[in-house]
């Protein structure tokens, strides 16, 4: 399989990601637990960590976490935990014996990756019956009463394409990775009060933007386009409800 080029893994972004991005985490963990039955985790990988807000989530309802990344540039920015630790390591080759870990999460990562190779991953370094955790939390270019914003979203992404990605095999409508089934899956709004700048620093964060950056357009440019285009939906409003698409699905490990 030909993997995508992943933007956040070549640029230095992980200053702009760790600003920008809303801590949604403990949600998508939370639904995840009402799914499976499994509130707690012993020994916990997170995959594609970034700068690892979500293993923080993790660290919280796991004993010990550990958090992989393939970009030093994200790693950089991760917190300190007293129960974790971060390593420099590509999804499709996790350093860790087999058998490891009770849990496997990816946070917005997967589709990055050869997905044969990282479920191949998942199944030798989990227990049986461990559990894999994919979530993701979209933009969907909405601000409930502004409908003139969802307009200003696809310009945004006129001129601002999102990137390759491979397709993702959590996607309830493709099929399960052997030696797995499916627990469940959860699709819902998650709703999120940001201020104007909270806006402008979340959607410098995004693939679309970094890529951009990525590829040789100015980050004050970029900057400069968003917030200035962006300012008439906030005016008079200190915070808007912008709406994001949270989804959880979750897979055990049978064999």
């Amino acid at each position: 399989m030909t993997r995508p080029a992943n933007p956040f893994a070549v640029s230095s972004a992980g200053e702009q990601y760790a600003r920008g991005r809303p801590y949604h985490h403990p949600r998508a963990l939370a639904r995840a637990a009402s799914i499976s039955g499994v509130s707690r985790f012993g020994r916990a990988l997170d995959v594609a960590c970034g700068t690892g807000m979500s293993t923080r989530a993790l660290a919280d309802v796991s004993d010990q976490v550990v958090g992989i990344d393939r970009s030093p540039h994200m790693l950089a920015f991760a917190p300190s935990l007293p129960n974790g630790a971060y390593a420099l390591s590509e999804a499709e080759r996790v350093p860790f014996a087999g058998g490891s870990f009770d849990a496997v999460t990816v946070c917005s990562g997967v589709h990055w990756f050869d997905q044969p190779a990282f479920f191949a991953e998942c199944r030798r370094v989990l227990r049986v019956p461990g559990l894999v955790v994919l979530y993701d939390h979209y933009f969907l270019g909405e601000i409930p009463g502004v409908p003139e914003f969802a307009a200003w979203t696809r310009i945004l992404f006129d001129r601002y394409p999102l990137p390759a990605r491979t397709p993702q095999v959590g996607d309830p409508r493709t099929t399960v990775p052997d030696g797995f089934a499916k627990v469940g899956e959860d699709f819902s709004a998650d709703d999120i009060d940001m201020t104007h700048d909270a806006l402008v620093e979340y959607l410098l964060s995004i693939s679309n933007l970094v890529d951009a950056i990525g590829r040789g357009e100015p980050a004050a440019a970029a900057r400069d386009w968003v917030r200035s285009t962006s300012a008439p939906f906030f005016d008079g409003a200190g915070s808007r409800t912008v709406r994001f698409l949270s989804t959880v699905v979750v897979l055990r490990r049978t064999d």
